[in-house]
């Protein structure tokens, strides 16, 4: 094997573990979310959602362990292959993705913010510009439709 292709496999393997690093991540933020709604939530509709939750969290520890554990080239045919069998449950498996890497992002900025100084600042003033303008919705005069 040429030193281009180790130096691909190589970055293919750590890109893969990274991935399923993530979605470890995801799991647990999964899990956790069911927690507290077992905790604190009240009613069937919450129960619900913790059981849906725990079950999505253990569908994903089996992607995350099968992406760990599979050759790239292997992992890459099965996701072609589902991909041409199922292309809304890629396509929204996608999406899920996306939309947890995003809360992630914004919890992990959050948490970097909170423990500055001058992020407390700018939370606060952002706290009192919403209620100043939630405030003045609540207490405007409904539109004169005529």
């Amino acid at each position: 094997m040429s030193q281009v292709q180790q130096q691909a496999s190589s970055e293919i393997n750590r890109q893969k573990e990274t991935a399923a690093s993530e979605l470890s991540t995801v799991v647990n933020a999964v899990r956790q979310f069911g927690k507290t709604l077992n905790n604190e939530g009240q009613g069937p509709i919450a129960r619900f959602a913790a059981q849906y939750g725990d079950k999505a969290a253990d569908g994903l520890d089996r992607v995350a362990r099968y992406v760990r554990e599979q050759d790239p080239k292997r992992l890459l045919a099965d996701v072609q292959s589902f991909g041409r069998r199922q292309p809304a449950l890629m396509i929204g498996g996608a999406f899920l993705l996306g939309f947890a890497g995003a809360r992630l992002i914004k919890s992990s900025m959050d948490a970097a913010g909170s423990s500055s100084t001058n992020g407390g600042a700018q939370r606060s003033l952002n706290t009192q510009f919403n209620r100043n303008i939630s405030g003045a919705q609540q207490s405007s005069p409904p539109p004169n439709r005529a």
